[in-house]
């Protein structure tokens, strides 16, 4: 069944981490013309992969007239974060009424050995799946899908500012702050973790209005 669909997909996965990972960056045009000449395909799986990109929040779609990567003022960065922020608390409080919590510890203990070791070696960019599956870790284990469902188009957008900071000093900081709401999750300190991780992704607020601050210096805007 390799049609359109399976083809959408593929150029849906393939822009979705070119855009995250800042390949394709905030406010660069994307124009069906060049898409289609990239791909080697008809319109038509391109424009199904955009219509996802714009649903995740990725890119703004103008309707004949290619779509732009998606991007930010420091409005929208705030709002981003306090909201995944309590998201993201939330997931943690409901893990605490499992049936039991060694899985998820398990889990995370698993995340945080892998990540420290690729730190070690200086693999930043690895390391940020880990960091990621760390949060996302936490919805599995929550059991909500309408709480994952609501997380999951913001978690695309902090993907993309995560890209701009995730530099040596702030990476250190930020697999702190996992360590600390993991040995709350460990004694089963679920309330504090909550707290911690909401504080977490305060500071990735931060780190990410600075981030992207110099980002527009560079780019002249």
């Amino acid at each position: 069944m390799a049609n359109k669909t399976t083809l959408s997909e593929q150029i849906y996965d393939e822009l979705y981490h070119d855009i995250t990972d800042q390949r394709l960056v905030c406010g660069q045009k994307l124009t069906l013309k060049m898409l289609k000449d990239r791909f080697n395909v008809s319109h038509t799986p391109i424009r199904e992969a955009l219509t996802r990109l714009s649903e995740n929040g990725l890119v703004t779609y103008y309707s004949n007239c290619g779509v732009t990567v998606t991007e930010f003022t420091d409005s929208d960065i705030r709002q981003i974060f306090q909201f995944i922020g309590e998201l993201d608390a939330l997931a943690v409080r409901f893990c605490k009424n499992a049936f039991t919590h060694a899985p998820l510890i398990f889990e995370l203990r698993k995340i945080l050995e892998n990540g420290n070791e690729l730190l070690q070696k200086g693999d930043i960019a690895e390391w940020k799946e880990y960091s990621e599956k760390f949060h996302t870790a936490f919805y599995h284990h929550a059991q909500n899908d309408y709480l994952n469902e609501a997380a999951k188009r913001l978690r695309a957008k902090v993907e993309v500012l995560s890209c701009m900071y995730y530099q040596k000093p702030n990476v250190e900081k930020i697999n702190e702050g996992h360590t600390a709401i993991y040995e709350c999750v460990k004694a089963e300190e679920f309330d504090k973790a909550a707290e911690l991780m909401r504080t977490h992704l305060q500071n990735d607020m931060v780190f990410a209005l600075n981030a992207y601050k110099e980002y527009q210096e560079k780019r002249g805007r």
